[in-house]
């Protein structure tokens, strides 16, 4: 964290008032791992189910120093889940958010889980007093006891240990535990950092990320957290309000955005968006999820009316690669492309064993330095092939590189649906249909007629006032046919008060599918 900054007195990470510089970021996290080997810990699987707060920074890097791994868990999940994913991983303790113990407590007890609670409250200016009496009231293990630990002695490694644990679907779809090393980390920062800014075109005390994203995202992990890490100034959201967040971007002086399309969306319903305070926000980066026309253009249209000259930009990238493999650059886009590989990475596209020439659609394989360990209870990763000795990830995607090595991407691969002979991507349905203005989100499933024959199934999450009629449904399939095929074209439609997610985020496809 200290190579790229000119003094370790600067600030690093703010959090509402509260900052931290460089030293007191490096000071705490060797205090985290000052407690881990006292009691224990050091070596080993380190639960983390925080929001995004100063305390989740401290623990992944003391986990680092002592060659613990970070086993970072969405705060969401169920208690039968979350009991199942400790046990397989031999998790003996966790830094919780506090609000939630009383939920997983029998299960903690049960399992001998120690727990170090943590409260978005403590760092807050004014609210402290109402953290003390929680403390009190629970009287339990508190994250500022943890500080009171001596400082550990950095291990020393060639950073090939695993370092984090990153709990994604898989490129099968199936539920994973991916290993991140610490290499694989540094390298992504240093493949963003060297792609984004070729000429160090960043200042360390000056620039800035709200980090809106959680650290249990690959995403937020891997490019909010610990690139920015490296390079600048970390400002934490702890939970992701579009009016928050646009009010932050102001009084933080925020020069970098990284989200999903549908918060850049939330966050141009925010009237005071439109006031001017994009003018210091210089990259604005957008993955996870296909981002429609009408989210860029508008997006694009309130950063330059605000003076900037920053546009929304579109990447690829898994958890298996610790996030980004592509990344789009400002006034080098291309609409609908996720951009070019990072520095160091590589991209090609087969149909089994044969690559395939520019502009064909295929399967995404990936080779980049930021490539996981492997997949936690698994001796082999099977979507790992040779070609020419450089070792890619099958990832499962569909999609194309045009001749200037611009990735298209197009769809997972087990969702792709052939009608009439045609390929239909859903994903490619629901872009262009996120661009109707009365569209809040949609999904668009796969169902089977009498006779066993494909058909999709749109169902849309409408904005407030707007009804669903058979103007609107012509109006979709105009839109659809002209701009996909008439293949395309969804024979149902169906309302939904919210278009359901995953725990991940993620449209929940296969909870339409399953249903009647």
């Amino acid at each position: 964290m200290v190579e790229n900054c000119p003094s370790t007195d600067i600030t690093k990470i703010e959090y509402y008032g509260k900052r931290f510089t460089v030293k007191e970021v490096i000071e705490n996290s060797l205090k985290v791992g000052g407690f881990l080997t006292e009691n224990g810990f050091a070596g080993g699987s380190i639960g983390i189910m925080l929001p995004n707060i100063p305390e989740a920074i401290f623990v992944l890097y003391g986990c680092s120093a002592t060659g613990s791994v970070a086993n970072l868990i969405n705060p969401r999940i169920p208690t039968k889940k979350l009991k199942t994913l400790l046990e397989s991983t031999s998790t003996k303790i966790i830094f919780l958010y506090d609000a939630l113990y009383a939920k997983h407590k029998s299960m903690f007890d049960e399992l001998g889980i120690k727990v170090v609670l943590c409260s978005p409250l403590y760092y807050r200016v004014g609210l402290k007093s109402i953290y003390h009496l929680t403390a009190f009231a629970n009287k339990k293990l508190y994250f500022e006891r943890v500080l009171k630990s001596k400082e550990c002695t950095p291990i020393s490694t060639d950073g090939r240990e695993a370092v984090a644990y990153i709990h994604s679907g898989g490129t099968t779809g199936e539920p994973k535990t991916v290993i991140i090393s610490s290499y694989a980390l540094n390298s992504l920062a240093q493949s963003i950092l060297t792609t984004v800014h070729p000429l160090k075109t960043y200042d360390a005390e000056r620039d800035s990320m709200l980090m809106m994203l959680p650290i249990f995202h690959g995403f937020g992990l891997g490019v909010c957290a610990h690139t920015i890490a490296c390079a600048c100034r970390i400002v934490l959201e702890p939970r992701f309000l579009p009016a928050e967040s646009v009010k932050m971007i102001k009084k933080h002086s925020i020069t970098h955005l990284a989200g999903v399309p549908a918060m850049y969306r939330k966050m141009l319903a925010i009237k005071s968006l439109y006031d001017g305070r994009l003018k210091g926000v210089t990259n604005v980066f957008c993955g996870g999820d296909s981002l429609s026309s009408y989210v860029k253009e508008r997006f694009d249209k309130a950063l330059k009316d605000s003076g900037s000259n920053a546009e929304v930009v579109e990447g690829y990238g898994l958890s298996e690669t610790a996030s980004v493999v592509t990344v789009g650059i400002k006034g080098e886009t291309k609409p609908h492309s996720q951009g070019k590989a990072l520095k160091g990475n590589e991209i090609r596209i087969y149909d089994a064993d044969t690559m395939l020439p520019p502009n064909q659609i295929g399967e995404i394989l990936v080779s980049t330095p930021s490539l996981m360990s492997g997949y936690y209870g698994e001796s082999e990763s099977g979507n790992i092939v040779c070609y020419d000795d450089i070792p890619f990830l099958r990832t499962g995607d569909l999609g194309y590189m045009d001749a200037d090595g611009y990735l298209f991407y197009k769809e997972r691969r087990k969702r792709s649906i052939k009608i009439g002979a045609i390929n239909i991507f859903p994903q490619e349905i629901e872009r262009v249909t996120r661009e109707l203005k009365e569209v809040v989100e949609c999904c668009a499933s796969r169902r089977y007629d009498k006779n066993n024959k494909p058909y999709i199934k749109l169902h849309l999450q409408l904005e407030d006032g707007v009804e669903l009629n058979s103007q609107l449904e012509s109006k979709i399939k105009k839109k659809i046919e002209r701009e996909i095929v008439r293949y395309a074209v969804p024979r149902e439609f169906c309302s939904e008060r919210e278009i359901k997610r995953t725990e991940m985020g993620k449209i929940d496809f296969n909870y339409y599918e399953s249903i009647n």
